[in-house]
């Protein structure tokens, strides 16, 4: 019985997934139980398993006691027990979370144990599930355990957080859900007019129809969109604080981790909505009074051919190790660029594909191989400790959003040279100012052996720009990109990167300008000249379609 308490206490205080349990079920023997086997695979802290272990042993002494109370007052006993109430944490996240599969509901107790004071809220190992042996005939009522507390939903109407930062009462465990709300279920009908009441899936999927990209709800102004890089009113009424408040309530319902609402916490998490898929949304507070930005994750893929890259960059995708980094300005697609690669990827090739993403965003698929995706905060606590985990766990295939650290960069280049192929969403509106930025990142005397590493491991450089098409058709990619051939990995070396876009420009089949692409959108009719002339590295070059 030992493994099958130990499984219950695990599962339903959230510190592993049932399915992580599922997969190792089958490794216990008489010398490892189901704990040691999580610890051995990485998914269980050795501190917590010997709190669970001791939880369980002193459970198991207390059904191996006989009962003291006379056979005469069973009643009695059986009241003893502390009933099951609608407020438990177990019963409050299944409400927060509709589509979860419900508990089975327990069995009639037998014998209950003697009753914990009032101060120590009691729980339940939930369910007689086949998984952890056969049925139990009785429901075991157990106190609490210290550091196994199980994580529940709030409504956003909370105090107002302290003045203590959230880092320094934040405990190292990580949250204790690892799930991904998906945001599939039956398609919700997108209103024709919107209104301040109008629930937040009905915005999204009006969101969708009209293909927006951002949607912004304030206090005291419009609900506003943003579609093919422009702003539109969508609403008549303003926005209330009440409203804002509705909305986040709403939108808690579609984080998978439990993550509680607190006023005053800025946050930026993904949701999924039930019908209308996944989005992002950042929340930022004036005093009490939340403003509410949300971006809509395309629901269906891109084929990497439909992103119209320039032709060589195609040949990332069939390289077996190196680095391709991938900037832009913020909006700009890296992050679709990015996944594109690796799905094409997936369908030609068995791999291993390992994301780290802050936060997930779209959920992909890999029809010939594995696929884990990660989320910072979530599944690892940095990004430089998904990345370690990447590597230790063998990924053929990394995928890293956003790069912020050159500690990052570093295990990025070092998974490179370990035989991965990475690629890596940066910031930066052209190869020249993001080289230069991350060389100049390095201090003086380590610089030298990092260019040399950069130099030897970079493979490729895409930045790509989202630009208003004419009439407001959508949008145009334009690209900076290159392929990084041994002239342009000899600049890096030497940390000179200021001749790289004339090295570029030489080299018509393995790289293109910002410029050159400008042109090209231009004299094919897709932008107007003046949003070519407010991009261009050279300004000059579009001075004539300068606006005065």
């Amino acid at each position: 019985m030992r493994n099958q308490y130990m499984a219950k206490v695990l599962v339903h205080n959230k510190v592993v997934s049932e399915d992580q349990v599922k997969a190792h079920w089958g490794e216990i023997s008489d010398s490892m139980d189901i704990g040691q086997v999580l610890v051995r695979a990485g998914i269980l802290k050795q501190s917590m398993y010997d709190k669970v272990l001791a939880f369980v042993k002193n459970l198991e002494a207390k059904n191996a006691k006989p009962a003291s109370k006379p056979a005469e007052k069973p009643a009695a006993a059986s009241s003893a027990a502390p009933a099951p109430s609608a407020s438990t944490p177990a019963q409050s996240s299944a409400s927060a979370h509709p589509t979860a599969p419900a508990q089975p509901a327990p069995a009639a107790v037998s014998a209950a144990p003697a009753p914990q004071p009032e101060e120590e809220p009691a729980i339940k190992i939930e369910g007689n599930s086949s998984l952890y042996g056969e049925a139990s005939s009785s429901t075991v009522v157990i106190e609490k355990v210290e550091g196994l507390e199980t994580t529940s939903m709030a409504s956003v109407q909370v105090p107002v957080e302290s003045e203590t930062p959230a880092e320094e009462t934040a405990t190292e465990e990580l949250p204790s859900q690892f799930a991904v709300a998906t945001g599939e279920g039956e398609a919700v009908e997108a209103p024709d007019v919107l209104h301040p009441i109008t629930p937040l899936a009905k915005i999204i999927a009006y969101a969708r129809k009209f293909n927006v990209t951002d949607v912004y709800l304030y206090a005291d102004r419009q609900i506003t969109m943003r579609q093919s890089g422009k702003l539109f009113i969508a609403s008549e009424k303003v926005l209330e604080k009440t409203h804002l408040m509705d909305r986040l309530a709403e939108a808690a319902e579609g984080f998978a981790d439990g993550y509680k609402i607190v006023v005053g916490r800025n946050f930026s998490k993904t949701m999924g909505l039930p019908g209308v898929g996944r989005a992002r949304i950042s929340v930022t507070w004036n005093d009490v009074t939340p403003s509410i930005s949300i971006r809509i994750i395309p629901m269906e893929s891109v084929a990497l051919e439909n992103l119209y890259l320039p032709e060589f960059s195609m040949q990332f995708a069939t390289l077996n190790s190196g680095l391709v980094l991938i900037a832009g300005p913020s909006s700009s697609g890296r992050s679709t660029t990015m996944t594109a690669f690796a799905e094409c990827i997936a369908a030609n090739r068995q791999v291993f594909i390992q994301t780290v993403e802050k936060p997930i965003e779209r959920l992909l698929q890999n029809p010939n191989g594995s696929i884990a995706q990660r989320e910072v905060g979530l599944h690892v606590r940095s990004g430089a400790a998904g990345i370690e985990l990447a590597i230790r766990t063998g990924a053929d295939v990394i995928l890293f959003d956003h790069l912020e650290t050159m500690e990052e960069l570093s295990l990025l280049m070092q998974a490179s040279n370990a035989g991965a192929l990475v690629f890596a969403v940066a910031s930066g509106n052209n190869i020249n100012a993001l080289l230069s930025r991350l060389l100049m990142s390095v201090p003086s005397e380590n610089r030298a052996a990092f260019a040399c590493s950069l130099a030897e491991q970079l493979k490729g450089v895409i930045v790509q720009h989202l630009i208003p098409a004419v009439q407001n058709q959508g949008l145009v990619l334009a690209t900076e990109a290159m392929k990084v051939t041994s002239t342009i990995a000899g600049m890096i070396r030497k940390c000179d990167v200021s001749q790289i876009l004339s090295a570029i420009s030489n080299q018509k089949d393995q790289g293109i300008t910002l410029d050159d692409s400008l042109q090209m959108c231009v004299e094919s009719g897709y932008i107007e000249g003046n949003e070519a002339w407010k991009r261009a590295n050279d300004s000059r070059r579009f001075a004539s379609y300068r606006k005065v």
